[in-house]
Order: C-alpha cells, then sequence, then structure tokens
C-alpha cells in the first residue's frame, strides 16, 4: 500500500488506514510504504517501509518528480509484491490505483467563467499542474485497474484521458470516523439554526457561494450560525465576513480533533463544492444525525436522494438556491426531523467493509489478468 502519509486522520489518509484495516482484517500481508507512519496501528502481517522526504526548498513540480522516484525505489526495495496499490501517490510499477482528486482540468467545466479561464492557464503554463497531471496519467496508464471514490471522480478520468475499457471500479468512503457515535437528537429549540462546513479551500468547496446564501437570508431576517471546521481565520477571512455583515453569524474552528462535538452543536452539514471526488464529512456529519445539503457536482450526491436523506444544491454556483435550501430547513422543523432520521440509516449503510469489498473485486482483476499474461507467455 503506497501513500504519502499513513494516518488515521484527514480524508485520503482515514481512507488508506481503514482499507489497511479491513485487508489485515481478512488475512492480507500488507506492507505500507510511505514517507512518514502517524499511525498507532500493529498487527503481525502489517510492516512499514518508510522512504525519505523531499527537500524542504523542492517545488510542487520537484516534489512530485522526487515522489515517483523515490517511491518506486522502496517498493523495489521492500518487494516484491502480489499487488502494488497506490494511494494517488507516484509510484512504477502499479497494479491498483485509487484516486482521491479530480483531474486538474475540472475547474474548467465546473467553476465560474474567470475561473475556468484561470485554471486553463495554470493547466498550460504552470509547473505544479503539469506535473499533478503526468502523475495521473502516468498512474491511469500503468495500473491495470483503476479504483475511484466516486462515479463523478471515475468520469472525469475517463473522459480527460479517454481510457477506454480499462477495468475499474468505485470504492465509496465508510460513513464512520471514530469509536464514539452519536445516534443524533432533534434540533435543539433554544439556539439558532447552525450549519456546518468541514474542509478548506474558499472557492472549490464553496464557501464563497455559502457566505452569499447567509448573507441573502440575513437580509431577510432570518440569519443563522454557521461553523467552520478545518479552518483558522485570517485576516483576509475577517475582512470578508466585516464586508458582508457576517461577523457574528460565522465562527471559525480550526482543525479539530474533536469531530463529534463539533457534530453535536450543528443542525445541518452543508458542502457546495464545485470541486469534491466524494466528500467524507457529510456522511460522517449523517451518522451523527446532521442533514446533508450538497452540491450535484459532488461525489457524495451519487448515493443521497433529493428530498428524502438530503437536499441537493442543482446549481452549485447559485447562492439563491442554496439560500432557499437552507431555508426550507429553518422553516420546517418536521422535515429536518425526517430528513435527520433517513440521513442516519443512509449512513449507516455506508460501510468501510464495503469499501474493503469492492479493492478487493479490483485486487482480483489485475491477478486474473496477470495470471492470463503468464498463460500466454508459457504457451508461447
Amino acid at each position: 500500500m503506497v501513500s504519502r502519509l499513513f494516518s488515521a486522520a484527514g480524508g485520503l489518509e482515514l481512507y488508506c488506514h481503514k482499507l489497511v484495516e479491513g485487508l489485515l482484517e481478512r488475512g492480507a500481508l500488507v506492507t505500507v510504504v510511505c514517507e512518514k507512519n502517524q499511525s498507532k496501528l500493529t498487527h503481525p502481517n502489517l510492516k512499514f517501509h518508510l522512504f525519505q522526504p523531499p527537500g524542504k526548498k523542492a517545488s510542487k513540480a520537484e516534489r512530485l518528480k522526487y515522489y515517483l522516484e523515490a517511491t518506486s525505489a522502496a517498493v523495489k526495495e521492500a518487494g516484491p509484491f502480489d499487488i502494488v496499490h497506490s494511494q494517488h501517490h507516484p509510484v512504477s510499477p502499479v497494479d491498483v490505483a485509487t484516486f482521491h482528486n479530480h483531474t486538474v482540468f475540472r475547474l474548467s467545466q465546473v467553476g465560474k467563467t474567470w475561473e475556468r479561464l484561470l485554471n486553463n492557464g495554470k493547466v498550460a503554463f504552470t509547473g505544479a499542474y503539469k506535473a499533478r497531471n503526468q502523475v495521473d496519467v502516468q498512474l491511469s496508464n500503468d495500473a491495470k485497474c483503476l479504483n475511484f471514490t466516486s462515479k463523478t471522480c471515475r468520469d472525469d478520468f475517463y473522459k480527460t484521458f479517454l481510457l477506454g475499457a480499462k477495468p475499474s471500479v468505485v470504492s465509496y468512503p465508510g460513513a464512520s470516523l471514530a469509536s464514539e457515535v452519536d445516534e443524533g437528537s432533534s434540533p435543539k429549540e433554544d439556539r439558532p439554526f447552525t450549519l456546518l462546513f468541514v474542509g478548506k479551500g474558499f472557492r472549490k468547496k464553496g464557501l464563497d457561494v455559502l457566505f452569499d446564501a447567509l448573507k441573502g437570508l440575513k437580509s431577510e431576517g432570518r440569519p443563522c450560525r454557521l461553523l467552520i471546521a478545518g479552518l483558522s481565520k485570517k485576516p483576509l477571512d475577517s475582512l470578508r465576513l466585516s464586508r458582508l455583515g457576517l461577523q457574528k453569524e460565522v465562527e471559525y474552528l480550526g482543525f479539530r480533533h474533536d469531530m463529534n462535538n463539533v457534530y453535536k452543536q450543528a443542525d445541518a452539514i452543508v458542502l457546495p463544492s464545485r470541486i469534491e471526488p466524494f466528500g467524507m464529512s457529510p456522511i460522517q456529519g449523517m451518522l451523527r444525525g446532521l442533514v446533508p445539503i450538497v452540491s450535484s457536482v459532488s461525489g457524495v450526491a451519487e448515493i443521497l436522494s433529493d428530498g428524502e436523506d438530503a437536499l441537493i444544491l442543482k446549481n452549485h454556483l447559485d447562492h439563491r438556491e442554496l439560500a432557499a435550501l437552507i431555508a426550507r430547513l429553518m422553516n420546517d422543523r418536521e422535515l429536518v426531523c425526517r430528513l435527520s432520521t433517513a440521513a442516519m440509516t443512509t449512513a449507516k449503510e455506508i460501510t468501510w467493509e464495503k469499501a474493503v469489498e469492492s479493492t478487493l473485486v479490483a485486487y482480483a482483476m489485475v491477478k486474473e489478468q496477470k495470471s492470463g499474461r503468464l498463460e500466454k507467455e508459457e504457451g508461447r
């Protein structure tokens, strides 16, 4: 298993960690090849092989080039292996590649007009974007089977790189975050209606659209509270909030280790992203009774049903539509309770066990290809 960082915290890292846990439970022998191990996971069948990090002064493009060389050498040194599985990390050779991010072209498809033009320029002229694209091309071409966290992400890769009949599977992330999971409760009447936003990225995650929606609601006399987890407030954020008149409504929580306590403070979790291969925070919130509002271009929208266990933002760039969805929840507590109950039921069906099983399907495809190739070579 190849990943830059092995840890139970984060998105990609949690996905990789849970996958390794599941493989070990099924009796697999797993070697994690990584730059840094921040996990406490131990198992008789688990080994670690570390490679040195790149220089601190290296650019993003230089780091990606270094990772391909250093990781490939580390895998060769630690191997041989039946399956080399990359978690969107440069390595060669590779059997299975799991893609956790969209291609660099995604914003050119889903952003505002000026964002599309700017992104086109970055893709054409920026070294970091070119290097990232080269990694995606290398992994998608070299891997015998591709693994995606959503169909949305898969379709982006197949359309962008014209992958044709390349075998692939979709392995949705699980909903569980920690061992302690609350069953959720009805929204409290003694506090303002509270939204939760989790993640980093102002425009790609749609925080700009959410701010405009809150501004509109406040101007109509329907203010609500917004908690932002994962980001600390910087001077630019203070200026934005002051300009929009949202200083009292928005609270930046910074990076939090106690997400269970954060989820308890909210009624709904909002993810109006432009770019979101999946979106783990909504299903983690759903497991704790929060109502999700997610954009239609996010991967998590694939497994949700509008009006049944979630509200889907059809136009991810329309702050008025988002404000209307928030207002629906603020004005209808019975709707909140109904969606909350259904959301918890849906989230319980989104398990890490299913992600492991889907990954094992990818491994079986690789083994079948290798077996067929060996038989063909022996036949010669």
